[in-house]
């Protein structure tokens, strides 16, 4: 990976602003996916980012994307990370990591097959 990390992000809901926000900051935000166009279509704009209303679409034509922010529902988490890193992205999953232990060691062991980086946010720790 040379320059700027190029970063993707799942789920356009609130959360989502947050990261959007701290990955303009320090990398580029390229792409961002939502089953609803318009969230991601204003993503889109204020970003300047390339929307999507399909993971599958988003991963595919977006080759260049070094790492995906998963800020999907909840119930989604799993999926979208184990689909992510088997297109060879890093992944960074909102809170919970995926709501079964199950889907939890099936996220790591995707992480491992395809010899990438999961990452879980647990900011609330450092809060005093």
């Amino acid at each position: 990976m040379s320059g700027k990390l190029k970063f993707g992000i799942i789920g356009c809901g609130r959360i989502a602003n947050r990261h959007a926000e701290h990955i303009s900051q320090k990398a580029t935000l390229v792409s961002v996916c939502d089953i609803i166009g318009e969230k991601a279509d204003d993503f889109s704009l204020r970003f300047g980012a390339r929307p999507f209303l399909n993971v599958k679409e988003m991963l595919q034509s977006m080759p260049d994307i070094d790492v995906v922010s998963i800020c999907s529902p909840n119930g989604n988490h799993a999926e979208h990370a184990i689909e992510s890193l088997n297109a060879g992205k890093h992944v960074i999953c909102e809170k919970p990591m995926a709501l079964s232990t199950y889907d939890c060691g099936e996220m790591i062991k995707a992480a491992e097959r395809n010899n990438k980086r999961l990452f879980v946010v647990k900011q609330n720790r450092f809060n005093p």
